[in-house]
């Protein structure tokens, strides 16, 4: 390391606190599937074959420790990998396509921008899956088209799942990607390999899932730094991992573990010592998802208690969203209400006060001057208007107020007091039949029963909404005690899990001490 620091200069990420997506939760969340019923057999299978290899009771090139290895972390994933019936409740899959999923759903209509900094059109985020056993194969079962189906199934549309191995060149990589970050493409699956470095499809990611484990912690940073990085519009993210209870995925998540006690402490440098610290920080995470292998008690209790805090969080979240569109629907619908509540009553009024004009019982007086004949009066109130800004009259039992806009182009006609308005633009009155000005006129007046009946019928429902409002609001979220009981429950296990410090080293005893001791000691003779 002194020679290293000679001649390298490493800054890590948190070292260089880059502009990137916030971890919900400060970390990775570990999903833990239940083993089948098949899973411990098979891995008792596999300690014998390791036995087997180790006594050399088989040739190498028919059984060894990196086939045992192998079909370890194919059963951790699937059983099928190895030839065994398939889990019925669907194992680490199933549970990562209902994460997957209830993401998608999540964040639908969620919005991003284009590169032009404008709302791009296509809404929804993308989330990466990792995983790179089972990789797509036309010829047999394999991870990504089974994961497929299951997204399918529960309303992932089919061509918003890509995987990267389709991309068979530059080009057709660099269009895959290119539909990540446009919407086009919603999730994208593939391996570490194929969609490690180089993969610039980073500006809608909001999820990214661990399928398996892979070898090296690099690895673990090229998949993560896929969406922790730059150029993400998301604030926050999540990374899932997803581990088999008693399954190979302990002597996985043990070996990246072991790998990143070495690489965390060169890489950070600090005091040169002839020793290598305990893990840090990522590596401990790593020995978390060990742990949950295992089937620690604690540790599987806090990831179910994790899991509930979470949901009950965003249950709560959803029910103060509720309370806060309940009180603007209150105060909406209850101003919608009053609104068409005084449209009754001018309706009402209005239709008490109509003259009737059909036929030869038309009248009209414009600016004092009486009209038996709808062509005059209409002719009398263009030629007006023509010169003047304001003409006032009676029509049918109402005063007639007709003004111009000039600078808009409109002409304004209302009946006082009524709710009766018509409006047309210059060039319409100057070039439409005079009579057609107060037939139009005529026709809004017969409308005032309709408009009567629509306001009555707007106003119950208004007032109805507003009600049904009333009576949820400043309800209390119905699971704010058991969410308290867990978060209490969550914080007691982390102080169990919590790592004990080390005791102190025991220093042995110098030899003026031994002789101290000696010589306090009491002497006892033989007899």
């Amino acid at each position: 390391m002194t020679l290293a620091r000679q001649v390298a200069d490493v800054r890590t990420s948190d070292q260089l606190d880059l502009p990137v997506p916030h971890l919900r939760g400060g970390r990775a969340e570990t999903v833990v599937a239940a083993p089948s019923d098949e899973l411990p057999d098979y891995v008792a299978s596999l300690v014998d074959r390791a036995q087997a290899v180790r006594d050399r009771r088989v040739a190498p090139e028919e059984d060894n420790m990196l086939k045992v290895t192998g079909d370890g972390r194919k059963a951790a994933l699937d059983l099928r990998l190895v030839g065994r019936r398939p889990d019925p409740t669907g194992g680490k899959i199933a549970a990562a396509a209902d994460r997957i999923a209830a993401i998608h759903v999540a964040n639908a209509d969620r919005v991003y921008l284009d590169p032009s900094g404008d709302p791009s059109p296509r809404r929804g985020a993308m989330q990466f899956v990792f995983c790179d056993l089972g990789t797509p194969t036309s010829d047999r079962w394999n991870v990504y088209d089974h994961l497929k189906a299951l997204l399918v199934e529960r309303g992932v549309p089919a061509e918003r799942i890509r995987f990267v191995h389709d991309a068979t060149n530059d080009r057709a990589k660099a269009d895959l990607f290119a539909g990540c970050r446009d919407g086009r493409v919603n999730v994208l699956i593939g391996s570490t390999e194929k969609m490690g470095v180089g993969t610039n499809a980073q500006d809608r990611a909001i999820a990214l899932h661990h399928l398996d484990c892979p070898w090296r912690p690099a690895d673990i940073e090229q998949r993560e730094g896929r969406i922790r990085r730059q150029g993400n519009q998301n604030p926050e993210i999540e990374i899932l991992r997803y581990v088999t209870e008693g399954s190979f995925d302990i002597f996985m998540w043990q070996t990246v573990e072991r790998k990143a006690a070495f690489i965390a402490q060169v890489m950070h440098g600090g005091a040169v010592a002839r020793e290598i610290d305990d893990v840090g920080d990522q590596a401990l995470s790593y020995a978390e998802v060990k742990a949950l292998a295992t089937g620690n008690p604690h540790i599987v209790e806090k990831a179910g208690v994790d899991a509930e805090v979470a949901k009950l969080t965003r249950l709560r979240t959803a029910h103060q969203r509720d309370q806060a569109a309940l009180a603007r629907t209150h105060a909406s619908a209850g101003a919608r209400a009053q609104r068409l509540e005084r449209e009754v009553k001018l309706c009402s009024a209005a239709i008490e006060r109509r003259v009737d004009t059909r036929g030869d019982r038309f009248h009209a007086t414009i600016a004092g001057t009486r009209h038996a004949s709808r062509a005059d009066a209409g002719a009398h109130v263009r030629q007006l208007l023509a010169t003047e800004r304001e003409v006032a009259g009676s029509f049918a039992g109402f005063e007639l107020h007709a003004r111009a806009e000039r600078h808009a182009g409109v002409v304004t006609i209302a009946l006082e007091p009524s709710p009766v308005t018509v409006e047309l633009d210059l060039g319409e009155l100057a070039e439409a039949d005079p009579s057609r000005l107060v037939q139009r006129l005529e026709h809004r007046l017969a409308r005032l029963d309709r408009d009567l009946d629509d306001a009555r019928a707007g106003a119950d429902i208004a007032r109805a909404e507003a009600e049904r409002a009333a009576a949820r609001l400043d309800q209390p979220f119905e699971h704010a005690e058991r969410l308290a009981k867990l978060v209490e429950r969550q914080a007691e296990l982390e102080r169990l899990l919590a790592p004990e410090p080390e005791p102190p080293a025991v220093q042995p005893p110098s030899v003026a001490d031994r002789l101290a001791a000696v010589s306090a000691a009491p002497v006892v003779r033989a007899r």
